[in-house]
């Protein structure tokens, strides 16, 4: 009801009766989607940021002290670690304590891949924030937050890489193609993937249709070296790659020992 109430007065306020010293103004469905957006892109962190302080503060009133006497009670600093001690403790008093069903690792994949599709179609701000959340749990992390925060950070620097090379013009069909992935999969994430791009349009193998007397190179493979390393790689061209193949096979093996 506040987002319609919302819609509702910016609508209203956007197309008020104009004074004589205005002059008239029609907006466009799109122009409402617009102003719609940006007041939403407004106020929408400001309410869930309150919520979520929110339910801080009710937490706290309610399980704040029993959380800190059990701290120091147990040693542990984490609900997993103190829930294994209270059950190690009361079964070694001869109590029985129920287990949770097992959950497979095929299981676990699965919940924690359909938490991060409904996390990914909030949009990258929710990944992001998401992401920075279970890596500051790291070892307290459950295996399904595991999970989650691998696929969750595979999708940001996915994302964060694609902008990258969309910043220099490279296509989205490019930077997204499976041949392009794999190239990139041969560099360390340290290199920057501007560099892995150059790597690639020069490295890549040069496409045309030979005849079968054709297919073997005559080019002389003299003065190919078994490794090179980054700086020797990047002043060669594309010509150089496609006028002596083995130079192209020498410089891809060295990439998988580049570090």
């Amino acid at each position: 009801m506040e987002n319609e109430n919302f819609i509702e007065e910016v609508v209203e306020t956007e197309n008020a009766e104009p004074t004589a010293e205005e002059t008239p103004k029609t907006f466009t469905q799109e122009d409402v989607d617009r102003m719609v957006k940006e007041k939403l892109d407004e106020v929408m962190p400001g309410k869930i940021a309150r919520k979520e302080a929110k339910i801080r503060k009710e937490y706290e009133r309610k399980y704040g002290d029993l959380e800190e006497v059990l701290k120091a009670g147990t040693g542990k600093q984490s609900v997993e670690e103190m829930t294994d001690s209270f059950r190690e403790y009361y079964e070694s008093k001869g109590r029985t304590i129920p287990h949770r069903p097992e959950i497979s690792e095929r299981d676990i994949e699965v919940l924690a891949g359909r938490d991060a599709e409904e996390i990914i179609a909030s949009g990258y701000e929710e990944v992001v924030e998401e992401v920075d959340r279970l890596a500051r749990k790291g070892a307290n992390m459950t295996p399904r937050e595991k999970a989650l925060f691998k696929t969750l950070a595979t999708h940001r620097q996915a994302t964060e890489r694609g902008n990258e090379l969309a910043r220099i013009g490279v296509p989205k069909e490019v930077y997204n193609s499976q041949e392009f992935t794999e190239f990139a999969r041969k560099f360390t994430s340290d290199i920057p993937i501007t560099e892995v791009y150059s790597f690639y349009e020069k490295m890549k193998p040069k496409k045309e249709i030979q005849t079968m007397g054709s297919m073997k190179s005559t080019v002389p493979d003299k003065g190919v070296k078994d490794y090179y390393s980054p700086e020797e790689a990047k002043k060669f061209t594309k010509k150089d790659f496609d006028d002596n193949p083995a130079l192209f096979n020498a410089v891809v093996d060295s990439m998988r020992k580049w570090k």
